[in-house]
């Protein structure tokens, strides 16, 4: 279960296919309930487990774009909906086309390089893991990539999206291994995503 921004979304998608989620007490990271067993890492974290033993999780598109976890990704979720910008002090006009050598403050390095690596330009990356807004108001980039989803904040600290990247979503992760040795149980629970997810649109 991805903690922060996607938690809510995520318990009320897997109560709507018939699991129901049970927060862990206290500062317990695990919890049990009706067999199953839920863990609550960082969201950025959930490929990780997923990876490396742990059987279903639930994270952004972009966490996945960004640790590149060798991972089985069946469907995308009707939630979590956002995308992945450039952005620039408001006062500033110019396209990403001219950006060559600039510095880019972002939680995504990798993201921001093979973005700027295919439109053949050479920047400076910044890697940051607290409010990217700050790098640019204090001039030490010269623009940042982040997360835009009601674009408050960016505004609030006098930047603009200037380009988007790429649009993102929730997404289902599934175990490698898990896909083949539990295939019926995924194949199911997959179904289930499907038919929610399809009468989400057809509302």
């Amino acid at each position: 279960m991805p903690s922060g921004r996607l938690l809510e979304d995520s318990k009320d998608f897997l109560k709507k296919i018939g699991i129901n989620v049970k927060e862990p007490a206290n500062r317990e990271l695990i919890s049990y309930e009706n067999g199953y067993t839920f863990y609550f890492p960082r969201a950025f974290d959930v490929p990780v487990y997923v990876e490396n033993g742990v059987d279903i999780g639930i994270c952004g598109s972009d966490v996945v774009l960004e640790r590149n976890n060798e991972v089985y990704i069946p469907l995308e979720l009707p939630f979590g909906k956002c995308r992945i910008s450039i952005i620039l002090p408001e006062n500033r006009e110019i396209s990403f086309q001219k950006m060559e050598g600039y510095k880019i403050a972002t939680k995504y390095p990798e993201i921001t390089k093979n973005f700027f690596s295919e439109k053949g330009l050479k920047v400076k990356i910044l890697k940051l893991n607290g409010a990217v807004e700050l790098a640019a108001k204090t001039g030490i980039a010269d623009a940042i990539v982040d997360i835009v989803d009601t674009g408050n904040t960016i505004k609030a600290n006098n930047l603009k999206e200037a380009y988007k990247i790429m649009d993102i979503s929730a997404v289902l992760l599934v175990n490698r291994i898990t896909q083949k040795t539990k295939f019926d149980f995924i194949n199911d629970l997959i179904n289930k995503a499907k038919n929610y997810k399809n009468g989400v649109k057809g509302q």
